[in-house]
């Protein structure tokens, strides 16, 4: 590891460990201090039961304690570790070390700032007018391959191609990013999709099954069992579902991870010999543009925020095709159709218990759609969970 990544490895650590005792340390006193170095206000943090006074840490860029980790500047102080109990300073190492890992699996790390657009398309040569091979949402990591004027050639998940150089985050920032952001994950090690149980145990019901192209956030690991979430399910009334499963540890890797890529070529329009119409091209081309949008229960703003039927309602509706607004009412609209009949443009049902997620098939396995609060509008393989039915509302 290098010198500027043990840095802020290190930084990570103290600010953890910071974030932990602020969260469950007792009788904490704060005091105001002008900064001196940094022109803002620190705060003296003092422990009434530590020797250990005056440490001081700059806390104007700080906000919240959530995922134990705080934003602060090059500027503080981190607080001696003896003020902690081992058994603490080992949860926290453990969390940096597995954290830190992250960075290993990067040459040159690369992360997507694209607030302002939602994502980034990523092309197969340097240049706008060069066919688009993926997209890259906010804070999606890459390897920078080589520098080629104003673009990077990058490469992220399974997609490899060029990306605008001004939207990639690198060095330090990227490092300190990849920290706050990388999440443990679940992906399935075998060659086809795995069982996702109810309960942790073989004897257990089959939920659905996931794919071997996604990565599934991990909520615990025991026994030879991994809990995951499955994404993109709603009760009748829409509200979200925590949703689980139980998934084999023989048959899957779990480690912190970032985001990559997906893959996504846009249609083309013009029907020819292609065996979907110009409609269905323009629709799901349509439809991928509001990838990186939120979320909204009940919503049906494709720019705002919609759910997963208010957003497929509304892109429906541009071309003249008017759905209810629920996922399980959409799915007994148009012809019942298998997965070998799919065609872009296809709604494609999931449930536990019934039907309660849609999502749009854009082609070339892949699936858009409004996934939940956290992730927002996306792209997926299309059996990232087993669907339930596929249904064209389109006709021909």
């Amino acid at each position: 590891m290098n010198r500027n990544v043990k840095r802020r490895v290190n930084k990570f650590a103290s600010v953890l460990l910071l974030s932990s005792m602020i969260c469950a340390g007792p009788a904490v006193m704060y005091t105001q201090a002008a900064g001196k170095d940094t022109g803002s206000d620190t705060k003296t943090v003092v422990y009434a039961d530590s020797s250990v006074v005056d440490k001081k840490v700059s806390l104007d860029e700080a906000h919240g304690v959530a995922g134990m980790a705080v934003n602060l500047d090059s500027y503080y102080e981190a607080i001696a570790s003896d003020t902690v109990s081992g058994k603490l300073e080992l949860e926290v190492k453990t969390i940096v070390d597995e954290k830190a890992s992250v960075l290993e699996d990067y040459k040159k790390l690369g992360i997507a700032d694209v607030k302002s657009s939602n994502y980034l398309n990523v092309r197969k040569k340097p240049s706008t007018d060069a066919e688009i091979c993926g997209k890259m949402t906010q804070y999606t990591a890459c390897d920078i391959v080589k520098k080629d004027g104003d673009w990077y050639k990058i490469k992220s998940g399974s997609v490899t191609g060029y990306v605008y150089a001004e939207y990639i985050i690198t060095g330090e920032k990227a490092q300190e990013i990849a920290l706050e952001q990388a999440e443990k994950m679940a992906v399935v090690t075998t060659d086809s999709n795995l069982n996702v149980r109810k309960k942790p145990s073989t004897d257990s019901s089959i939920i659905t099954k996931i794919s071997t192209e996604e990565r599934y956030e991990v909520q615990s690991v025991k026994n030879g069992w991994v809990k995951i979430s499955l994404d993109g399910l709603t009760d009748e009334e829409g509200d979200e579902l925590d949703s689980v499963g139980y998934i084999s540890a023989d048959y899957c890797e779990v480690k912190y991870a970032l985001k990559s890529a997906v893959k996504y070529t846009p249609l083309k329009e013009g029907g020819g010999s292609t065996a979907y119409s110009s409609t269905r091209a323009s629709l799901c081309n349509y439809a991928c543009q509001f990838v990186g949008n939120p979320y909204v229960w009940g919503g049906t703003s494709l720019t705002n925020g919609a759910d997963c039927s208010g957003f497929v309602m509304s892109v429906f509706a541009k071309y003249g095709v008017y759905l209810p607004h629920s996922s399980s009412g959409q799915s007994y609209c148009g012809t019942r159709v298998s997965s070998s009949q799919m065609r872009p443009g296809d709604l494609v049902f999931y449930g536990s218990g019934g039907i309660n997620h849609v999502a749009i098939y854009i082609g070339d396995g892949m699936i858009v759609h409004a996934a939940n609060t956290r992730r927002g509008i996306v792209i997926n393989s299309w059996n990232y969970m087993t669907p339930v039915k596929i249904v064209n509302v389109l006709g021909n």
